[in-house]
């Protein structure tokens, strides 16, 4: 916890927060022969705890929800909903090219469950969103923020081109080793109405029960040889998706604590 007024006023002073440099800089282990997916997938997680620790963890929007939501504007809350939506609306584009994932019956099998269970996660947050006015078809006509996108575009690029890296992604996106929502816990202590609290909840409770932030492991657990090349490849990647991913949450916090508007209209645009 933040010990004093002037700390806490620092924690809302990172308009320009980027940890692209830090995250580059962190030593990368890569092996020297043929590993199992197994072993790949602890290294992965091991390089992405090392290096969220200098980033998600400190990026300014997760600071401010688990240290000092009550001061969290209300716009923040709604426009973390609002971008999670179009990401999820979006997910088709960065899943579907990897349900074909030829080299492994049991790992395409395991990920099409996935992919029906999570098909219509983006509808619990439209009702979350319905709730404070906002319609679907005002959201059809609105624009994504760029890294809202920019992490769309840069997952289905590697769901096409490269789908053992983008599995390694799937643990962070749905919450790998969380075991209470921050979001969610932080809406709560804000006495968010429960209209809107509980949809996003409800999809918070769906992907902790199902264990989809242990999909990863799983489908890894279904490979059995990793060459050197794939293996070096898909760690030193890994900083790259992480700082996508932490400007995805900067930009939220950056834009939403001032808007005026929650909505970015397109023929405003």
């Amino acid at each position: 916890m933040l010990s004093n007024a002037s700390e806490r006023r620092a924690m809302y002073a990172d308009p320009g927060w980027d940890s692209t440099a830090l995250l580059y800089k962190e030593p990368i282990e890569v092996p020297t022969h043929p590993i199992t997916g197994r072993a790949l997938i602890l290294m992965v997680e091991d390089l992405y705890n090392r290096l969220s620790a200098k980033s998600l963890q400190r990026n300014p929007f997760w600071r401010a929800m688990v240290e000092q939501s009550v001061l969290v504007p209300v716009s923040v809350f709604y426009g973390m909903c609002i971008e999670n939506y179009h990401l999820l609306y979006r997910e088709s584009y960065f899943d579907s090219p990897a349900l074909s994932f030829a080299f492994s019956e049991k790992l395409r099998q395991k990920f099409n469950a996935f992919y029906c269970e999570e098909i219509g996660h983006d509808r619990l947050l439209l009702q979350a969103l319905q709730s404070i006015g906002v319609t679907e078809e005002a959201l059809f006509t609105s624009v994504p923020l760029r890294e809202t996108m920019a992490l769309c575009n840069a997952l289905a690029y590697w769901a096409r081109h490269d789908p053992l890296f983008f599995f390694t992604t799937l643990g962070p996106l749905e919450g790998r080793d969380v075991e209470v929502d921050s979001y969610v816990r932080a809406a709560r202590e804000k006495k968010l109405p429960d209209a809107f609290v509980a949809p996003i909840e409800t999809h918070a409770n769906i992907n902790k029960n199902s264990a989809h932030g242990f999909l990863t492991r799983e489908l890894f657990e279904s490979i059995d040889f990793v060459s050197v090349v794939d293996a070096t490849r898909i760690l030193r990647q890994t900083p790259l998706f992480i700082g996508l991913y932490d400007q995805f949450y900067a930009a939220i916090w950056r834009h939403y604590f001032h808007a005026k508007t929650l909505l970015r209209p397109l023929a405003d645009i």
